[in-house]
């Protein structure tokens, strides 16, 4: 993603923090919490915890339910969604291709809706996989994107429509421009095979996935083995 594009994107995250919950539930046809909730069995007992984009603490809040992590890093690239962020932990502003965390320090890292944003899918898959431990777990939850060209057509209209949707039930239209930001940084995602693909030639084993509408709402959970690999898309 080029650099005026992800500036323009994380402007429309942050005027969209509101109603950002309420969008994704409206976007996911009320399935997205369900997703979530399905991902937390899979989350294990962890002592240093990452929320990567992190906005408003969603998959934080979840994981905080489930277990109590001696540590908790709250992490996204813009100050203002930190600060609008209530959930409990330290807060880092950094993004997910210069993260300023010692490699193999957490057991644990979540991205909920949040993946999708980075300015480079590549760069930020290599980062999540050093900063993890041995064993460690990382918990993707997205939108996600089919590998057929015939099927992402049909996403593509889906992921068009809904935002204008969004957009006039939610905010009566005011805030059309930042809704399709959102359809941007679809139209820029790997599928979800090469996501797969990344992570795996990164060290990090697909353990456990979940899928709603043939994988249009996804996760997908990670384990990384003693063999992983930093330097692949440096």
């Amino acid at each position: 993603m080029k650099s005026d594009k992800w500036e323009d994107l994380e402007k429309s995250l942050e005027k969209l923090q509101p109603f950002y919950n309420l969008m994704n539930k409206i976007m996911s046809l009320g399935n997205e919490s369900v997703v979530r909730e399905r991902a937390m069995d899979f989350i294990g007992d962890p002592e240093h915890y990452l929320d990567a984009g992190t906005g408003p603490g969603t998959m934080a809040s979840l994981v905080h339910k489930r277990c109590s992590p001696r540590i908790t890093i709250l992490m996204d690239p813009s100050r203002d969604l930190l600060i609008m962020n209530g959930e409990e932990g330290n807060k880092l502003q950094a993004k997910f291709e210069n993260i300023p965390i010692k490699d193999g320090y957490f057991d644990l890292v979540t991205c909920g809706f949040s993946f999708r944003d980075a300015i480079s899918h590549e760069n930020a898959a290599r980062e999540l996989s050093r900063i993890l431990k041995t064993k460690g777990r990382l918990v993707i939850v997205d939108i996600g994107k089919p590998d057929s060209p015939v099927l992402q057509f049909f996403y593509y209209i889906y992921i068009f429509i809904f935002p204008i949707l969004s957009s006039l039930f939610i905010t009566r239209g005011k805030l059309i421009h930042e809704y399709f930001t959102l359809f941007f940084t679809y139209v820029e995602y790997p599928s979800h095979s090469r996501i797969v693909e990344m992570f795996k030639s990164l060290g990090l084993e697909l353990i456990a996935q979940g899928r709603k509408f043939g994988g249009a709402i996804f996760f997908d959970v990670y384990e990384k083995n003693d063999q992983s690999i930093y330097t692949l898309y440096q």
